[in-house]
């Protein structure tokens, strides 16, 4: 009864305001910028590699994108694909990219915003996000104080309950009791949350590379030996994104519909651009220009956009998303081992998506952990870390669906509030930007 009721709510939300709202104000912003998210996505790319000239902050930007990569790379990226595409059909992953496109412009206006008003604590520590620029940009502060609760949820629902649910299944399938597991990974992640974003953001800078190498690398393989399927998987995609497959002709109002909504709630799942978690952790980095900050996170939607296309393409080459009794990472295990001809590539997707887990629990923690503190003080918002990790174990005793649905409606209701913020401060993002780029022409 529950998850049947946020399901409808949820689909409700993403078919009249999220998929207009993000393609409205994503269109809105890729014209005023002028095409910013593909024009600039050199600059994203060329900062990892670019010693470090900003002074004000407490991580530097290499460690910012990794520790936003931690993030963005989680279960979304391999369970929430098989999720995706036997909720929406193979259709979704291709609005999955319409969100990935317009997300990362607004992506960028909100980390614009929340270098431009990030606040700098007792301790020394940076800190920002969609609640201080809609509070002391906008003086909304019930908004801001109602984004920062949504933010709280999120990392409980999407950065705690759907990571270990989706990480101890497979574990389970091998005899692994989940409970365990997931005791294990509490005491993992208090080794790095308690030493703050600094050692968050080093582990990050480290793993990431690290675990999306293998994860695409193992992908690539079975696509390679796949590759005759490649363009046929390509042309389904698109017949059903757009109705043309004759499985969805018959209901094509509906079958596209669901592709739209499915695509756009695990596209906002997995690049969480535009939910506000990026701002959050993009105002530690040691700053140069709110403009050139907001740049180097556009690489980033389109990197975890890689990293499902991939995972959708194997599912669909391997005819893993055909095979009846498969849900979520069991039908990616499937796929992989099948792909590779081997056992050894579920245990590759079992040791990502462990890894892929891990991250994303760390830096949607560091997010909540930031909420609360807006909303309570940073010295006391740290017992977080305590609540956070104590409820890890919980997500065993809960059903999937009802995980899911949970994420996508905190989800929902975070984007609600900073697209609020970023419509109502979008001239000074476009400010900002101009500003930036003239500096640099003269340079």
């Amino acid at each position: 009864m529950l998850k049947s009721l946020v399901e409808t709510l949820n689909h409700t939300f993403t078919l009249f305001f999220v998929f207009p709202s993000i393609v409205v104000i994503g269109m809105y912003l890729t014209i005023k910028l002028k095409g910013l998210q593909l024009t600039h996505l050199k600059h994203s790319f060329s900062v990892l590699f670019r010693k470090e000239d900003g002074k004000e902050g407490n991580i530097s930007r290499f460690g910012a994108i990794t520790s936003i990569l931690a993030g963005n790379f989680g279960t979304g990226n391999i369970s929430g694909m098989a999720v995706a595409i036997a909720t929406g059909g193979p259709g979704a992953l291709i609005w999955m990219w319409v969100m990935a496109f317009f997300g990362a412009v607004i992506q960028y206006a909100s980390c614009v915003l929340g270098v431009m008003y990030r606040h700098k604590t007792s301790s020394g520590e940076y800190v920002g996000g969609p609640m201080y620029y809609l509070r002391d940009g906008l003086g909304m502060k019930k908004v801001a104080s109602l984004f920062a609760i949504f933010t709280i949820f999120g990392s409980i629902t999407a950065g705690n309950f759907a990571q270990i649910n989706s990480v101890t299944l497979p574990f389970q399938t091998l005899g692994f009791n989940p409970l365990y597991c997931s005791l294990a990974i509490a005491g993992l992640v208090g080794m790095v949350l308690f030493g703050g974003i600094q050692r968050i953001a080093q582990f990050a800078s480290f793993i990431v590379p690290l675990m999306a190498l293998m994860y695409l690398g193992a992908g690539i393989v079975v696509l390679f030996l796949h590759a005759d399927k490649i363009l046929p998987a390509l042309k389904t995609m698109f017949d059903h994104a757009f109705g043309l497959s004759s499985f969805v002709g018959g209901a094509l109002g509906a079958g596209v519909f669901k592709a739209m909504t499915t695509g756009f709630d695990r596209g906002l799942f997995a690049t969480d651009a535009g939910t506000g978690i990026v701002p959050i952790i993009q105002s530690s980095t040691r700053s140069k220009h709110p403009a050139s900050d907001g740049m180097t996170t556009l690489l980033t939607p389109f990197l975890v956009m890689l990293i499902c296309m991939v995972t959708g393409l194997v599912l669909m080459v391997t005819d893993a998303w055909l095979t009846p009794g498969l849900q979520s990472t069991n039908m990616v295990t499937f796929a992989f081992s099948k792909g590779l001809h081997s056992p050894l590539g579920g245990y590759i997707v079992m040791v990502a998506l462990f890894l892929f887990a891990y991250t994303t629990i760390l830096a949607w923690a560091y997010c909540g952990e930031k909420a609360l503190g807006f909303l309570i003080g940073a010295e006391r918002g740290r017992w977080f870390r305590i609540g956070f990790i104590a409820l890890i174990p919980l997500s065993n005793f809960m059903q999937v669906g009802i995980i899911w649905s949970l994420s996508d409606a905190a989800i929902i209701l975070m984007l609600m509030g900073n697209l609020v913020g970023i419509m109502r401060l979008s001239g000074r993002v476009f400010s900002s930007t101009k500003e930036f780029q003239l500096a640099s022409r003269a340079k």
